[in-house]
């Protein structure tokens, strides 16, 4: 089967810079100020290179977030985002602001899946982040899956600012739904939106907008029978030798070839954008995690290994 015929509904060219269907929630400018006052749901960090290492300074959220900063080995800060609830429900509005600083490596990731619960009244929620990305630094975005369960509404929207040499690794990747209750693709609607921007230039605008009621993601012209969905983003040139690794990979693909994942590679200036299709989270996840195995020797482990 050809990956592009998998390819979910609405998924503009990633050349393309045009704005998808106008929203609140997808307000692009910064929400946060360094002294403005948050709000419910938002939260600021600041990540500065301290004594050879990355450590937060500056960690607020207000509720329903929680940002969580253990203490892990290695150069790099990691931090975890979670609500109070165990997911998102209608109207709330996730917000983060990060700040990373010159030289300085973070692991922005989740506890576990994000779930999103069934909306009403068409009254959704999203989900935001801003960060700036200093000289040398290196921001890697690893959430787990996103699980939208019926009858969700869901918008999330990503903004990244790079240095000249900073470097990003973004993934973003989201299941069909609880598909052990027999809910596949049966959300209301979801949206989501990566920007990155170097040098006051948008280099990458990716945007997917998917409405099951509007066109059935089962039909084998679409999803099929694949129920798990990601996209993996790299930039840098301190990535270069992994974004190589990456590409030689699936142009090869040594991999399982029984697993059921379908991959394509679509090299960029200075970057790559992975897209990987599978029948379930955990085969797309292995997938993954053979993908970006060099995470390992930025991090002195990968954002999974403490996971699964």
């Amino acid at each position: 089967m050809d990956l592009s015929s998998t390819t979910p509904i609405r998924t503009p060219d990633t050349d393309s810079i045009a704005s998808p269907t106008p929203d609140t929630t997808s307000d692009p400018t910064p929400v946060l100020g360094p002294c403005a006052p948050l709000r419910a749901g938002s939260g600021r960090i600041h990540v500065a290179h301290v004594a050879g290492r990355s450590r937060v300074i500056r960690n607020q959220a207000s509720n329903p977030l929680k940002l969580w900063v253990p203490r892990r080995p290695g150069p790099a800060s990691w931090i975890y985002t979670t609500t109070f609830g165990g997911g998102l429900v209608a109207g709330d509005r996730i917000e983060v602001d990060l700040d990373l600083d010159p030289l300085t490596t973070t692991v922005l990731t989740t506890q576990a899946s994000t779930k999103v619960y069934r909306s009403l009244k068409d009254r959704g929620c999203s989900q935001q982040l801003q960060a700036r990305v200093g000289d040398r630094a290196t921001l890697i975005v690893a959430p787990d899956p996103l699980v939208c369960f019926r009858g969700a509404i869901y918008q999330q929207h990503n903004r990244v600012h790079l240095a000249d040499d900073a470097s990003l690794v973004h993934i973003d990747w989201l299941t069909s739904g609880r598909s052990a209750r027999g809910e596949r693709w049966q959300f209301q609607r979801l949206a989501t939106r990566l920007e990155v921007i170097r040098g006051g230039t948008m280099i990458l605008l990716d945007s997917l907008e998917l409405v099951p009621r509007e066109v059935a993601l089962e039909n084998p012209l679409r999803m099929g029978q694949h129920h798990c969905l990601a996209t993996v983003v790299i930039f840098g040139n301190g990535l270069a030798e992994a974004i190589e690794s990456v590409r030689r990979g699936v142009a090869d693909q040594t991999d399982d070839p029984h697993d059921g994942c379908l991959e394509s590679a679509s090299p960029r200036h200075e970057g790559l954008i992975l897209r990987l299709v599978g029948p379930n989270t955990q085969a797309v996840g292995k997938r993954l995690r053979q993908r970006l195995a060099f995470l390992a020797d930025h991090l002195q482990e990968t954002p999974w290994e403490r996971k699964w």
